[in-house]
């Protein structure tokens, strides 16, 4: 017992000890760095509708006949993880709308340009879409069976946005990427019979159809990690003590 406390107040055992725990310590790092960016997933991205109308387009030549509508949207796109950036390919957008029960029947396409979103940030895409040629806003209207999300307005014809596009999380500190994953997400959207415009005056937030899941691989390595990450401060303290004591005594 009195050889190995004596060994363990060699200075030399604590040099040691420090050069082995800051290994440990050093070791670790990229390991949580590489959990942190495989154990994100696209549930962190909100996106929503703010606005949302459509109109029939306006003639400038009287002898002109137009059998298009346009559709107005502003979609607002929520980064809220505060360790992760975000590089977004562009998004594909496709509005529909529901002419009899379940029957979709899609109306115009638009792509949003690829861009980078810092973590926590928020940002908003506007524009106006044409519809298909030979789709109005007054045909659907007239000839749509109304499918009301509130049983108590029959006068809504309700239209879906699909939205699919795919992402890289980006590590702040590190500059760490995940790899690409697929994002798809949709809503409904009530729209006004008459008027053409959104009925909600809230934001209509689009559900998430996760495609990328958490690898098993991931959560055993994560699991695995927990132990000797809650032991490494404990380890890091007699480190320094260690060290303050082996600078002491030079």
């Amino acid at each position: 017992m009195a050889g190995r406390l004596q060994a363990i107040q060699d200075p030399r055992y604590h040099l040691i000890s420090c050069l082995t725990i800051l290994t440990v310590l050093l070791f670790f790092i990229p390991i949580w760095i590489w959990l942190s960016v495989s154990i994100v997933d696209q549930s962190s991205i909100k996106f929503s509708i703010e606005d949302f109308y459509i109109a029939g387009v306006d003639s400038i030549n009287a002898g002109a006949k137009f059998n298009q509508s346009i559709i107005y949207f502003k979609l607002d796109i929520a980064n809220e993880d505060e360790r992760m950036g975000i590089y977004y390919d562009n998004i594909n957008l496709t509005f529909s709308y529901y002419k009899s029960g379940d029957h979709i029947v899609p109306v115009a396409n638009y792509a949003i340009q690829g861009f980078r979103q810092g973590a926590n940030k928020e940002t908003d895409r506007k524009d106006y879409v044409v519809t298909t040629r030979g789709i109005t806003w007054q045909q659907i209207s007239n000839n749509v069976s109304v499918l009301s999300l509130s049983p108590s307005v029959s006068s809504d014809v309700v239209f879906r946005v699909d939205l699919a596009t795919a992402v890289r999380f980006r590590e702040v500190f590190t500059a760490t990427k995940s790899k690409r994953l697929q994002v798809m997400a949709w809503c409904k959207v009530e729209v006004d019979q008459i008027t053409g415009k959104k009925v909600s005056k809230k934001a209509i937030k689009l559900k998430h159809l996760i495609k990328n899941h958490v690898s098993g691989w991931v959560i055993f390595v994560f699991v695995i990690m927990i132990v000797p990450t809650i032991l490494s401060p404990c380890s890091g303290f007699l480190c320094f003590a260690g060290c303050s004591k082996l600078m002491s005594r030079e």
